[in-house]
């Protein structure tokens, strides 16, 4: 079987794609993040997916389309307030539609080793758009095996970002940080 193995970065995409490829599957790596922010964000990304494909001798379709942050924010609007669930659904779907062009027979995503992602609605995204599509959708729930995927990614020296990309998630890390950071300053000012 093949298998296009929608990655949403490097270091998710070793563990993954060596589970998937032990099943005996033939396994080509798509990267596609449109959520990416910022710019050179995405840029550092798609360097360390290419360092990954050389790690893992493994093929890799090119990156899917470029999106504005304004396309992929009005790809968000059509969702309302469920964002994460749009996000998969325009990601999943790409890579679906990308599988049936190279001629896959399935897709999976890297997003399933994730603890901080949807499993459920990744699982039932997933198989809506690949089966209008015409591929299967490869569903393992891999978050146990989340903390060997970052031990392997440190093993090969990629560099692992610590949000998951888009501009929600960098605002919400940087709110906890001002939040954090805040506490401590009133901490030493009432010591």
């Amino acid at each position: 079987m093949k298998l296009l193995l929608h990655c949403c970065c490097g270091p998710c995409a070793v563990l993954v794609a060596e589970r998937l490829r032990d099943e005996g599957r033939e396994v080509v790596l798509w990267f596609f993040n449109p959520n990416i922010h910022p710019r050179d964000e995405l840029e550092r990304r798609e360097a360390v997916m290419e360092e990954a494909c050389e790690a893992l001798d493994l093929p890799a379709i090119p990156a899917g389309p470029a999106m504005s942050t304004a396309e992929f924010l009005l790809h968000l609007a059509r969702f309302g307030g469920r964002r994460c669930r749009a996000c998969y659904e325009l990601r999943l779907r790409m890579a679906a539609e990308e599988a049936a062009r190279q001629g896959c027979d399935a897709i999976s995503t890297t997003l399933l080793i994730s603890p901080y992602q949807q499993l459920d609605a990744i699982a039932e995204i997933g198989r809506a758009v690949a089966e209008k599509a015409g591929v299967e959708f490869v569903f393992r729930d891999l978050r146990g095996e989340y903390p060997q995927s970052c031990e392997r990614a440190r093993e090969l020296g990629l560099y692992r970002q610590n949000y998951c990309g888009c501009l929600f998630s960098a605002l919400e890390r940087a709110e906890r940080r001002a939040r954090r950071a805040m506490g401590k300053t009133l901490s030493r000012s009432r010591a």
